[in-house]
């Protein structure tokens, strides 16, 4: 059975961002499904979302995947195992993007404008 874990999303932009879960890049996910609203998160704020990879229809051995939308043109693709461990699935080239686990094994999600030099 795979486990549910917890992603918080941190957002570092100078404006609010609106998060929500895309029909795109969705698969093997029980949770998040495509439409899920994660909300409207506040410059420096902060909203937790649950997560968990589909067992069996033919998942099993797959990752589970989902796409955010923030504010809904910039896009984020998300993967993970039936442990809970998540990744992104590529860098974005218009935002920064930052994934950390935490010591409870609980995941950071920090998303803001690209660092420049």
């Amino acid at each position: 059975m795979a486990d549910s874990n917890t992603l918080y999303i941190v957002n570092y932009f100078n404006t609010d961002i609106d998060v929500a879960v895309t029909d795109n890049d969705w698969n093997c996910c029980d949770a998040p499904k495509p439409g899920f609203v994660v909300g409207d998160i506040p410059s420096d704020g902060i909203e937790s979302m649950v997560y968990v990879r589909t067992d069996g229809h033919g998942c099993n051995g797959r990752q589970g995947q989902f796409q955010f939308a923030m504010n809904s043109t910039m896009l984020l693709d998300m993967d993970f195992d039936s442990g809970g461990a998540i990744q992104i699935s590529s860098q974005p080239s218009t935002f920064a993007a930052f994934l950390s686990q935490n010591s409870d094994g609980t995941y950071t999600l920090v998303v803001g404008p690209t660092p420049h030099a």
